[in-house]
């Protein structure tokens, strides 16, 4: 059964690799540098696993990072895989290169052998899981003795960003009816902070477990958020409209956010970055 998020990845892909995979890029590329001690160099070959890798950002960097590893990216929406594809023929990644491999799995449900990667690394995705334990008990599994895996997502904190709340005083302002949303599909949710990502990590099994807070910073421009509320986070509420009406709300937006400082464009969120091991 293809559940709603699956879903709503498959229909938005395009639109994820245009919009918001550019927000989540350098703090996902970060996690890499993170992993680099745990990579072996040549002659080995190590195998790394990509857990949902979206617009395939880890997966192609891994794959150029470190040529003598072989490198799987695994997602369970077939659309955002397509993305993925695309991006790595974009990176000189041939679609037939033995360096890297493409996976259809959920990360709760991977279709691996037992102890067959060295690294499990991961951006920005255990918080969509159903059940986070049984994701990260899965991770466990297809770990090598002594493997690692290395992931970030976000905190459950930080302060309102003042162009979205912007955006709703201009949906305020219009008295706009907004359509009734679906029922929320139960997922793990964001970690509350670096000690309980790490306790969890605990429970599934992993030791040597280091997580720390980290901050995501990503600037946008006026029109550049305006867009992104429109073709991505508010995608439901602008299909919704009809075309007068969608007018009007963007026009009253942009007056909205006409008042604010150009700083505040600027986005910072609160992330975790954790590495942890698997034992002998």
């Amino acid at each position: 059964m293809v559940s709603s998020i699956v879903e709503r990845y498959d229909r938005d892909a395009a639109e994820y690799q245009r919009h918001w995979a550019p927000v989540l890029d350098s703090t996902a590329r970060r996690l890499l540098d993170r992993a680099a001690p745990l990579v072996a160099s040549p002659p080995a070959a190590p195998s790394i696993l990509d857990v949902g890798t979206g617009s395939g950002v880890l997966a192609i960097a891994a794959t150029r990072r470190w040529p003598h590893a072989h490198v799987i990216a695994a997602d369970a929406s077939a659309g955002m895989l397509d993305i993925a594809r695309g991006t790595a023929f974009r990176a000189d990644i041939a679609a037939d290169d033995p360096r890297l491999g493409w996976l259809h799995a959920p990360a709760d449900a991977l279709p691996i052998a037992d102890s067959a990667i060295d690294l499990v690394v991961s951006s920005f995705v255990y918080q969509l899981v159903p059940d986070r334990a049984v994701a990260l008990h899965e991770a466990l599994r297809v770990l090598r003795p002594h493997g690692h895996i290395a992931l970030v997502t976000w905190l459950d904190s930080g302060e309102e960003f003042l162009p979205a709340v912007a955006f709703d005083e201009a949906v305020y302002d219009l008295a706009i009816d907004e359509p009734e949303e679906e029922p929320e599909e139960v997922r793990a949710g964001d970690f509350r902070s670096a000690r309980t990502a790490a306790n969890e990590l605990r429970r599934a099994g992993f030791v040597r477990v280091s997580a720390r807070a980290e901050a995501l910073e990503h600037a946008w421009t006026r029109e550049g958020y305006l867009t992104f509320k429109q073709r991505y986070d508010e995608v439901a509420l602008f299909d919704f409209l009809d075309r007068r009406t969608a007018r009007r709300l963007l026009d009253r937006a942009r007056e909205r956010l006409a008042d604010l400082p150009d700083a505040a464009f600027t986005w910072r969120a609160d992330v975790v970055s954790v590495v942890a091991q698997r034992p002998g």
